[in-house]
């Protein structure tokens, strides 16, 4: 499971889940395996006007980090391949900063 970092431990949070590499704060749903590129992705999640979205200038409610991709050297028939990993979910860091 994603490591939970807590900015202010003991505070309430927005309401959060995780699933594998699928982590979804307050109705926000974000598929890691789908942003997962070659370097580091960072996500945020804030409270806007409208309510929680991606990015914007609200407060914070999340900040998704994900690892960037990695790759193993396959061999083949013809020569060296190299092959995504798939994303570890522990390697994934959710922080959750205080909803108050």
């Amino acid at each position: 499971m994603a490591q939970i970092l807590l900015k202010q431990p003991g505070q309430p949070v927005a309401d959060f889940s995780i699933i594998g590499t699928m982590i979804t704060v307050a109705g926000v749903s974000i598929d890691c395996v789908e942003r997962q590129n070659d370097g580091m992705v960072n996500v945020e999640i804030r409270h806007n006007a409208g309510g929680a979205g991606e990015g914007g200038n609200g407060a914070y409610l999340a900040q998704i980090a994900i690892p960037a991709r990695r790759y193993e050297t396959i061999k083949t028939k013809t020569g060296e391949q190299q092959a995504a990993v798939a994303l570890d979910p522990n390697a994934i860091e959710v922080t959750l900063w205080p909803t108050v």
